[in-house]
């Protein structure tokens, strides 16, 4: 492997943007060397959000919007490469996560969209892709797949228990005990946030929770929340927009408080669940926090406050927290490319041991 050089490439389930890495990854190494974090153009996002949504015309918008997606990601690909001076042979791979547009393991099946071939054919660079229906074709949830690499992580800088949340669009638990690790999809991160303020005052999120900090809790409708089956559901358990959307808003009429309030009370949602799982493994005493909504100043203070263990950030263990999942898909794909089969019965609930992503070879 040509300076095992891999290039991770994640758009997570805000459908905000994407996040690419590029790593050199061996068995005792992954360091991030460069990386580009960019936004979808608006009117591109909207269509990607848009297919949450069923209609007649999915399937063909599918197919149009994964290449515009496809597109976007190479042009960033270009740049990372002409920008460290690289050429196509000297990639070994590329991880690649399209938008999720539909999550359903409960019908078999996992959808993130993008020309997966476009990509691997016009950079004449191996690709690794659809990284979770052959967990959920082994009776797993297909998520969150990323527990396995934050262990990978841990081991690499001489941590042999922790705990990491991933707030994204939705917030994931990963628990790492020695050998053991587990791994969950706790609920709503950032979805309605950013739903809601944008819906609004126009906004795209909620910058470091200003707005949710100058609203009060309604204790009322947080406690309704909380009483979806979801959160009592035992693990193995994954989620998306297909469950927690609009429609789920609706039953709580939240048009009657105040808009502040409401994004208040989303924050300290988000908060609570996720402070609730921690304290089930406080034990484990490391506590690391990623995603976007690691930049949520609001949101890491109430956390903070409610739970037992210090949030920290990934850049303990030399990560820098916005990168994570890039740069696990991009292990991910090293994975692939040598042929490892990873154990995730214990995180998704998947049957065996798998490959996991599948190759697109040039």
């Amino acid at each position: 492997m040509q300076n095992n050089l891999f290039i991770g490439i994640m758009s997570g389930t805000s459908s905000d943007g994407v996040d690419l890495v590029l790593c050199k990854i061996n068995d005792s190494e992954c360091t991030i060397k460069d990386f580009i974090s960019k936004k979808y153009p608006i009117k591109l996002k909207k269509r990607i959000l848009d297919l949450n949504i069923p209609s007649f015309n999915n399937l063909d918008e599918s197919k149009i919007v994964g290449n515009l997606v496809s597109k976007f990601c190479l042009k960033l690909i270009q740049l990372i490469l002409t920008k460290n001076n690289l050429k196509s042979k000297n990639i070994k791979a590329i991880g690649f996560h399209g938008p999720t547009i539909r999550h359903l393991p409960t019908k078999n099946y996992s959808i993130q969209i993008g020309n997966e071939f476009m990509i691997a054919n016009q950079l004449k660079i191996d690709l690794v892709h659809n990284f979770r229906n052959m967990d959920i074709a082994s009776s797993g949830q297909g998520a969150p797949l990323i527990p396995i690499f934050h262990k990978h992580l841990l081991s690499l800088n001489n941590f042999k228990k922790g705990i990491f949340i991933n707030i994204g669009g939705f917030s994931n638990i990963s628990i790492i005990d020695k050998s053991k690790i587990e791994g969950f999809d706790i609920g709503p991160g950032n979805i309605f946030l950013d739903l809601w303020i944008k819906k609004n005052i126009g906004k795209n999120f909620d910058k470091d929770g200003i707005w949710a900090s100058k609203g009060k809790v309604i204790a009322f409708l947080l406690s309704s929340f909380l009483k979806d089956p979801y959160f009592k559901k035992k693990y193995p358990k994954s989620t998306g927009r297909d469950y927690f959307n609009e429609t789920w808003l609706k039953k709580f009429n939240l048009e009657q408080y105040d808009a502040r309030d409401v994004q208040r009370t989303f924050l300290e949602l988000t908060a609570l669940l996720i402070c609730r799982e921690i304290k089930k493994f406080n034990s484990l005493k490391n506590l690391f926090i990623c995603g976007g909504g690691f930049f949520n100043k609001f949101l890491i203070q109430r956390i903070t406050e409610i739970s037992i263990l210090k949030p920290q950030s990934t850049s303990k263990i030399k990560i820098n927290p916005q990168l994570v999942e890039s740069t696990g898909f991009a292990w991910l794909a090293f994975n692939a490319v040598s042929k490892n089969k990873l154990d995730l019965q214990s995180i998704t609930g998947t049957k065996s041991k798998n490959h996991v992503g599948i190759i697109i070879p040039t």
